[in-house]
């Protein structure tokens, strides 16, 4: 898997991080509270970014230059994700009932 993962590109991967992103929004849009939907939204592309990056030395690659290259793959990774989230939470958010606080 580790192979698999560090042979797809800079653009693959941040497809897959707008992806995951996008399908989580979904969960997120349908939260009872607009606010925790968008804080979530806003969060939870990072944490997709940040651990796809490292996983290939989770799953045991050398981490010698990982540290160094973080900025220059997750900032971009995160920024396609927020996008992406931020699109889906628009798209899939329910209009709100009344009664309904948030």
């Amino acid at each position: 898997m580790r192979e698999s993962l560090e042979s797809l590109s800079f653009g693959s991967l941040a497809g897959i991080v707008a992806l995951i992103s996008v399908l989580l929004s979904i969960v997120w849009a349908n939260l009872p509270s607009r606010i925790v939907g968008w804080v979530v939204a806003v969060i939870a592309p990072f944490i997709v970014a940040y651990s796809l990056y490292w996983l290939p030395v989770w799953l045991g690659a050398d981490d010698l230059e990982f540290g160094a290259w973080a900025g220059v793959f997750i900032v971009p990774w995160y920024l396609i994700g927020l996008i992406a989230s931020s699109l889906g939470v628009f798209l899939f958010r329910r209009p709100r009932q009344p009664g309904i606080e948030g």
